[in-house]
């Protein structure tokens, strides 16, 4: 760890780190694996120490499949994605899924969610070629599979539900859909509910990934998660559409969130590139607008959802696929979009965004953390420097990418 590692009397000393948000440095002491000391000072931090990246909304089976395209609108990436993948197998999937472990690791993340596709056609092939690349990584990365519903595999139906469970039987710990695009899109919410209920899984489910107020389903999915009881147990990703609700509807909804205790994943690399895209149709007249430019942003009401109380996180998406071509797997570039497009000024908000909820470390805790060149996270989130350094510690043994 050159000048930031040192050894002494069987510790483990990282000194001059700068703990996320705290203002002082400080010195890390570790021993046994856990952290016993913080020994705060007045010297200027060489490092910032973040608890452990979590990104937690990936679709590592697809990353890496386009390396650059214009894609006109998010119908459009679905289509180019089914013809991408109809003669891929799960060794296809597992390569990769692979890859897009790989550049996380290289960025810092230890802790990952992926969306698995499972539709008519492929079966359970990504499932399984997903699954067999999580286990090829997991001495170092925590990955989480989502069995993901696609467009055309409605959870209404016996036989998606057949495929559902065969899919957790495989050892998947989540369910997902995208009930948009689903003939009657709140009955699927509810069997999608109902099934997750039923094995005892969690769900995250694609939600208002759009911006028409009219179709928006977040409270709906906010109501049915409590009716459940299913409170903590249920992730809403995108909710692009919350931001298009008039105030009164927009705090009802985020209210209903909050109640059921729902987790909201924003992810803006894929929606400010593909909402709105086409050009909205004019408020006015409903004739298409001339006018190309996007004046609709794709991101939920980030501030209003944190300032309700709603757990928020910040996560990739997609990585060099149909849907967005220019991914990175990097959390510090998603940080830097959510202070400027989200502004988001809130760092404490951010920060949890990207690390599961954490904010810090404490004494006693395991020795499981991020260590990146600067002197303050305002840096880190400017700069994002590659020189990082991923601690994890058992006993007296480190690991470090």
């Amino acid at each position: 760890m050159s000048e930031s590692n040192e050894q002494k009397d069987g510790e483990q000393i990282f000194a001059n780190v700068r703990l996320g948000l705290d203002a002082a440095a400080c010195d890390v002491v570790v021993r046994g694996g856990r952290i016993t000391r913080l020994e705060r000072h007045a010297r200027e931090p060489q490092w910032v120490l973040l608890p452990p990246l979590a990104d937690l909304h990936v679709h590592a089976n697809r990353a890496y499949t386009t390396a650059s395209m214009a894609t006109a609108s998010l119908e459009d990436a679905i289509h180019t994605v089914e013809d991408i993948f109809r003669d891929f197998s799960e060794t296809d999937y597992a390569r990769q899924a692979g890859m897009l472990f790989a550049a996380a690791r290289r960025h810092g993340t230890t802790r990952l969610r992926t969306h698995a596709d499972i539709t008519h056609s492929t079966g359970l092939k990504s499932i399984r070629g997903t699954l067999d690349a999580r286990d090829a990584c997991a001495a170092d990365l925590k990955v989480e599979v989502v069995a993901f519903a696609g467009a055309q595999y409605d959870p209404v139906d016996a036989e998606v539900q057949r495929g559902l469970r065969a899919a957790v039987a495989l050892g998947v710990p989540l369910l997902g859909a995208v009930p948009a695009y689903y003939r009657d899109p709140r009955a699927s919410i509810d069997a999608l509910l109902d099934l997750a209920l039923e094995l005892d899984v969690d769900v995250d489910v694609h939600l208002d990934e759009h911006l028409d107020a009219a179709r928006s389903l977040s409270g709906y999915f906010g109501v049915a998660v409590r009716a459940r009881g299913l409170h903590g147990r249920a992730t809403l990703s995108h909710g692009c559409a919350m931001s298009s609700l008039d105030y009164e509807e927009r705090a009802r909804v985020i209210d209903a969130l909050a109640s059921a205790q729902i987790t909201v994943i924003c992810l803006p690399t894929t929606n400010l590139y593909l909402q709105d895209r086409q050009g909205s149709q004019d408020r006015q007249g409903g004739a298409p607008r001339s006018d190309p430019a996007p004046r609709l942003r794709g991101l939920a009401p980030l501030r209003e959802l944190a300032r309700a109380g709603v757990p928020l996180r910040f996560a990739s998406d997609n990585v060099r696929d149909a849907f967005f071509p220019y991914g990175s797997a990097d959390l510090l570039d998603i940080a830097q979009l959510i202070v400027v497009a989200g502004q988001v000024d809130d760092l404490g908000v951010v920060l949890r965004g990207i690390c599961g909820g954490r904010d810090g470390i404490r004494e006693g805790e395991e020795a499981n953390f991020l260590l990146v060149r600067g002197a303050s996270l305002v840096d880190v989130i400017a700069e994002r420097p590659q020189e990082r350094r991923v601690v994890r510690l058992a006993g007296s043994v480190s690991f470090q990418y």
